[in-house]
């Protein structure tokens, strides 16, 4: 049994725990988790002799991360980059094929490769409303986003951190978060601190590091593949369940927005803070009892 601790009205640490189980049950089929109030589990199969948490941990941060873009794609935008303006200006199309090998980098789907096998997409998932929880700018890197996160704990503490402290350890200068942390409030807006850390940041005695939790962010980012909170009346509310049965993903991702009966367990309700018309970060979110304007 794997026991991972969490503040349950944080919708980050939430979707990190789903985050958890995907990976756990790639790596062991057949494992179900739940929650247990400030408590999230995972029971593995049998065969599973090496389950354990840092197991989990340990691959993730030894897996290759990589986006959709093929070999050739990723060696040609190395080489239209190296080139001067003026000499890409001389041969027609050659700043238009840059452009779009560029926008390929940074909004192409992310890759988890082996032992996980997973592909990332739900932040291009107009249909299912997947989406509306992207949290970044069309010009930020959803691929460096995620690299950042995964270096962060790639380092070696992080293998004999307790499970206990992953979702709740933060990092110094790991650089930007996707903000699905509800505790990080507002450092990561200018308009939010009242200045902006721009001009402050040539200097190392008035540089101003951002801070994050890695784990949280990366975990969370791959829960929301396949899980989901569901929306209330169309409006800027979503609710989550941390259910507590021991459910497999499949059966667990209904569970979490609240439409699988069978799977009990408290709601929560949470909105998303709206920095900028793209940028987006999650709010801490309330009890949630249901009502008329469900």
């Amino acid at each position: 049994m794997i026991h991972i601790k969490l503040d349950p009205t944080n919708p980050g640490q939430f979707f990190a725990c789903c985050g958890l189980l995907e990976l756990a049950d790639r790596i062991w089929p057949g494992t179900k988790g739940w929650f247990e109030k400030n408590t999230f589990c995972l029971l593995t199969t049998k065969d599973a002799a090496d389950a354990s948490a840092i197991g989990i941990l340990g691959q993730l941060a030894d897996c290759v991360l990589t986006n959709t873009m093929t070999t050739q794609q990723v060696v040609r935008l190395g080489e239209l980059s190296a080139m001067k303006g003026h000499a890409r200006e001389k041969t027609s199309d050659l700043d238009e094929e840059k452009k779009l090998l560029e926008k390929l980098r940074r909004e192409g789907p992310i890759l988890l490769h082996a032992p996980f096998h997973l592909r990332l997409d739900w932040f291009q998932d107009d249909s299912a409303g997947g989406s509306r929880f992207k949290t970044w700018a069309g010009q930020q890197s959803v691929l460096d986003i995620a690299s950042s996160m995964k270096k962060a704990i790639e380092a070696p503490d992080w293998r004999t951190r307790a499970p206990d402290e992953w979702l709740s350890n933060t990092v110094r200068g790991c650089g930007l978060p996707f903000n699905f942390d509800s505790h990080l409030g507002g450092q990561g807006s200018a308009l939010d601190i009242g200045f902006s850390f721009d001009p402050l940041a040539a200097s190392a005695t008035t540089r101003i590091e951002s801070t994050a939790r890695p784990c949280l962010e990366l975990l969370a980012f791959i829960g929301l593949q396949r899980f989901r909170p569901r929306q209330l009346m169309n409006d800027n509310r979503y609710v989550y369940c941390t259910w507590n049965q021991p459910l497999p993903p499949e059966l667990a991702a209904p569970a979490a927005c609240g439409v699988f009966s069978l799977a009990g367990g408290p709601l929560f309700e949470f909105r998303l803070l709206y920095r900028t018309k793209y940028l987006k970060s999650f709010l801490p979110a309330i009890p949630y009892f249901g009502g008329s304007d469900e």
